[in-house]
């Protein structure tokens, strides 16, 4: 009644990402013959990659701000009309209160 050794595993272990990336990655349309040459060119590749995809993380994170403040000024105009309407109530019922029960407040 031995336990199987594959059993002890909650979950398999996989390597890949969890995201797909939105570009895939630049490759030469001709390798230079030298293998430095070839590396220097993959390089270059990477690094046209990478800045592409810094443009784009710049991008993502800019339109974020402008959401993220967008949001607070949203709430920001809600509260103040909250608490606008919030003294408002107050104010008319102190108003009808008076009128209520202090003689002569009426006329004035």
């Amino acid at each position: 009644m031995g336990m199987d050794k594959k059993s002890g595993a909650i979950t398999k272990a996989k390597n890949n990402w969890l995201w797909r990336w939105a570009e895939p990655e630049s490759t030469p349309t001709v390798l230079p013959k030298s293998r430095t040459e070839r590396l220097a060119l993959q390089a270059k590749l990477a690094n046209v990659d990478a800045e592409r995809a810094m443009s784009r993380a710049y991008q993502i994170e800019l339109t974020r701000t402008k959401a993220v403040g967008e949001a607070m000024f949203k709430s920001g105009k809600a509260l103040r009309y909250s608490l606008a309407s919030t003294a408002r109530q107050i104010l008319l019922r102190t108003e009808a209160a008076r009128r209520e029960f202090e003689p002569g407040y009426r006329n004035k």
